[in-house]
């Protein structure tokens, strides 16, 4: 457990009570723990490392959840994460361990911490680094921002240049397993104050190694306590006739006569041994350049260097965890058991692929078993009270969102445990739209919400961004007629295409919001009747006897009854994925920001519209997964939408939405919910000034 128990930050050059800041053996300050520590685990650097590890990629750690997992409800994780380090409640989760295959033969150990655990790492990596690449020797290459294997090689032909031929081309037995944490943890003493910060990373230490030893391989702390480690063995060369060239553990030696660099072999095995560690002698030899040898994937011969690709250890780290994730994954899907419990949850009104659980009739309760949310079904005669039977029980990390419909029970447990877990419950009322939400506090991401008002309150900002969403609504508009009417050629649809065509061209054009705005009037005016006449089996769009129109309050046809399901569907997912990008919901561009509105939401809703709220209506009516079955009669002359027939929308919209397109951030392959959070992301990006917005434009 670490706590910081002073918020008062300690000048760098001044230490507690007034005294000359410590300094290091070399005369220099040492790093100030304390005030390094507080910016290490603030939210903001928290997030930034959370970036990082996952744009890194990698597999989860021992506690079994992948970065997909902990990408749920982020902003949340990393604040509490903040507080658990500052508060000293934090304790690292068990580490993952497994043997990997080296490209040079063998397996080496990997140790995975969770998830959670990276970012912390990540982090403190990203807060010491600078302080302690100040001290390392010109001779280490690895791990340093800069400096990587061309540099190291380029330094190696150098010292040929200058007369060092011969080589000790040195190997240390199993490093990362050996080395000493109190020694470690001595050397860092010499650089850094003593705080919570040093015992933080004393806890990762004696967490990641048995019986006071060794280096987790796949922490991201671990790399840079490796330089620091060996940078004395740096310095003890620098300082005689023979030149080391160091990348992390795997080092060279350069001398100019054979005795030289047979003394070299001798001093930095004595080195080594004094700071508890050994070389391998099978693999440990003096050479030289006419010999030839073999150093980061590159083989020296003579005055040539014939290149390869890159094989330092980082590369190689990285990739080992890509694969392992990749493994993963596929062994999660492909096993039979898994596919049983699929099926048995998709029948319980649960999607395991999109973790959205629908709990919405009347004979359907939420419950809680142990700390997994679970499904029971009731059952009884008239008048009396229903039995109820588990047919479902879902651990809370495997559900992103319970859909909760206004006739079904729900166990006030059940709903103290979503809170405590962070899992978003959205009460659903009877047309399928979102009356409300239960979920954690809003994301502390207070900068990122100025950048939305500053957008919000600048015309020329406002309008820049709310072009793109209008052009993505009405390019997906015109995609989806295209895809719909290829084989009818109805002649009112192209049409309809043709003047579409001809308003997308004015968008750029458009100098005012409300000129914007009436761009898109005009083009919903051409889009909604020539949608409708793409349904079959007798629905239209709109009242029986009026001109085909989009209605969206007091609804009483079967058409706009779906497209409002549909809609308050999609609505929940685009919230989620706003939040989870840190956006503040109701901060709206092309849709006014107001009280109780979510109006950011309904700004990234607009291109996602057409794909994933009105063509899965068209889909499910054009292929009689709702009929007219689906609908019973209102006293008004209208009709509303049956049990059955909300589920089998349900079914639909989740059927869309677990389709895979291409990534305009990466170039890969993503659900379309992935596709809302990289969208959600790109707006950030874009009212931060990272990056320009681009709406997600399908072609059919």
């Amino acid at each position: 457990m670490v706590a910081d128990q002073s918020d008062r930050p300690i000048p760098a050059e001044r230490a507690a009570g007034g005294r000359p800041a410590p300094t290091g053996g070399d005369g220099s300050p040492k790093i100030d723990d304390a005030a390094l520590f507080r910016a290490a685990t603030a939210i903001e650097a928290l997030s930034e490392a959370w970036s990082r590890v996952l744009s890194n990629g990698g597999a989860a750690g021992g506690d079994g959840v992948p970065l997909a997992r902990f990408l749920v409800n982020a902003p949340a994780r990393i604040a509490r994460l903040s507080a658990g380090l500052r508060d000293g409640s934090y304790a690292p989760g068990p580490l993952r361990r497994v043997d990997i295959p080296k490209k040079s033969g063998g397996t080496r150990p990997l140790a995975i911490p969770c998830v959670v655990d990276r970012i912390a790492q990540t982090a403190v990596m990203q807060a010491l680094a600078p302080r302690l690449d100040e001290e390392f020797a010109e001779s280490s290459f690895g791990y340093r921002l800069g400096r990587g294997v061309r540099d190291a090689v380029k330094r190696v032909a150098a010292l040929r240049g200058k007369g060092h031929v011969y080589v000790v081309d040195a190997d240390i037995a199993k490093f990362f397993e050996s080395v000493p944490h109190d020694k470690l943890l001595e050397r860092l003493a010499q650089s850094m104050t003593d705080g919570p910060l040093m015992r933080l990373i004393g806890l990762w230490i004696e967490h990641g190694g048995a019986r006071g030893r060794g280096l987790p391989q796949g922490s991201p702390l671990s790399p840079l306590l490796a330089n620091l480690y060996l940078d004395r063995l740096d310095d003890a060369f620098a300082k005689r006739g023979a030149h080391i060239v160091r990348f992390a553990d795997d080092f060279v030696i350069l001398a100019e006569s054979r005795h030289g660099a047979e003394g070299a072999l001798v001093r930095a095995e004595k080195l080594l041994a004094e700071h508890g560690l050994s070389l391998n002698r099978e693999k440990t030899r003096v050479t030289s350049f006419d010999q030839g040898f073999r150093f980061l994937g590159h083989l020296f011969v003579r005055s040539m260097v014939l290149a390869a690709a890159p094989d330092d250890d980082f590369s190689e780290l990285q990739q080992a965890m890509r694969a392992l994730a990749a493994d993963d994954a596929r062994a999660a899907a492909e096993t039979a058991e898994e596919r049983v419990a699929f099926d048995h949850a998709r029948r319980a009104g649960y999607d395991p692929g999109h973790r959205v659980l629908h709990v919405v009739s009347a004979d359907r309760r939420l419950s809680l078993r142990n700390r997994a949310f679970a499904v029971e079904a009731g059952s009884g005669g008239p008048g009396a009270p229903p039995v109820w039977r588990e047919i479902l029980a879902i651990p809370h990390a495997a559900v992103d969102r319970i859909d909760l419909g206004p006739q079904a029970e729900v166990d006030p447990d059940a709903l103290r445990h979503a809170l405590a877990t962070e899992t978003l419950i959205a009460f659903v009322d009877g047309h399928g739209e979102t009356a409300g939400w239960l979920g954690p506090a809003l994301s502390p991401r207070a900068g990122r919400h100025l950048a939305q008002t500053r957008h919000a309150g600048d015309p020329a900002l406002r309008l820049a961004l709310a072009k793109r969403f209008v052009e993505g609504r009405v390019r997906n508009q015109r995609a989806l007629l295209r895809r719909l009417n290829r084989d009818r050629h109805d002649p009112t649809v192209l049409k309809a295409l043709a003047d579409i065509n001809a308003l997308l061209r004015r968008l750029p054009q458009a100098d005012t919001l409300a000129a914007l705005m009436g761009h898109e009037g005009r083009a919903t005016a051409l889009y909604w009747p020539a949608l409708s006449r793409l349904f079959a089996h007798g629905f239209r769009l709109g009242p029986a006897g009026e001109p085909p129109r989009r209605v969206r309050e007091i609804v009483r046809d079967p058409v706009n009854i779906l497209l409002n399901v549909a809609a308050a569907l999609l609505a929940r997912d685009v919230a989620v994925a706003a939040v989870r990008a840190g956006l503040h919901p109701g901060f709206g561009l092309l849709h006014a920001t107001d009280d109780h509105r979510d109006a950011c939401v309904f700004d990234l809703m607009e291109e996602f519209r057409a794909p994933l709220a009105e063509s899965p209506v068209v889909q499910a009516i054009n292929g009689r997964a709702i009929g007219d079955a689906a609908f019973e009669p209102r006293p008004d002359g209208g009709v509303r939408l049956k049990s059955e027939g909300f589920a089998a929308m349900v079914r639909a919209y989740e059927r869309a939405v677990a389709r895979e397109v291409k990534s305009l951030r990466d170039g890969r392959r993503r659900t379309w919910r992935g596709i809302m959070l990289d969208q959600a992301l790109g707006l950030a990006a874009h009212v931060e000034g990272r990056e320009t917005y681009a709406p997600y434009v399908i072609d059919y």
